[in-house]
């Protein structure tokens, strides 16, 4: 082996002074040089790491707070479809309560106008028998030439009114017209 190392021109006692040389610096390096340089490496680490750290809680905090949100949107939306659902609930109710207020006082209204109409038409009704039994009463003086007293008269005037078919129903007499007598007929009843 020294051939070998002759011939490739190493000389065994230097390559011994050149491996202690190396261990020695290798043992300066590491007790003075690497700890220091370590040290930087695993505080820039450290920091890499925590500044990656600090990055997911910030992205985490950022999706909370996203969410919470969304959340709070939701709900203010839903409050505002529910109070859009409650005032037209509303709107609807006093539509309701307006239409049938005004269908009670149309009801109202007709129902007055309906007694009205028909204290008219008995007011109408007592005046035209009143004026029937006037002129019945003149008719039957002269027809008989004689005066009766308006007791007698209004008695006689009534029976035959309460007999006769066409007062026996009220509303007849709205519809229906009085006969009149022909002038011949008249002249008839003024000779008698």
């Amino acid at each position: 082996m020294s051939q070998l190392l002759d011939s490739l021109g190493i000389v065994p006692i230097d390559l011994a002074s050149q491996f202690v040389g190396i261990i020695i610096l290798w043992w300066i390096f590491a007790k003075y040089l690497f700890p220091p340089i370590f040290s930087m490496i695993d505080g820039r680490q450290a920091e890499i790491k925590e500044g990656y750290e600090q990055l997911e809680a910030d992205r985490a905090s950022m999706e909370k707070t996203r969410l919470e949100y969304e959340a709070k949107l939701a709900g203010i939306e839903n409050e505002a479809r529910t109070q859009i659902a409650t005032a037209v609930k509303e709107a609807q109710e006093l539509r309701a309560n307006i239409l049938e207020d005004a269908k009670k006082q149309a009801e109202t209204t007709l129902e007055k106008s309906r007694v009205e109409a028909e204290r008219e038409r008995e007011k109408a009704f007592a005046a035209m028998r009143a004026e029937i039994v006037e002129l019945s009463i003149q008719a039957a003086g002269r027809v008989i030439n004689e005066s009766l007293d308006a007791k007698k008269h209004s008695a006689l005037v009534d029976d035959f009114i309460s007999g006769s078919p066409f007062f026996a129903d009220k509303n007849s007499v709205e519809t229906a017209k009085p006969k009149r007598r022909s002038s011949a007929s008249n002249g008839q009843v003024g000779n008698a």
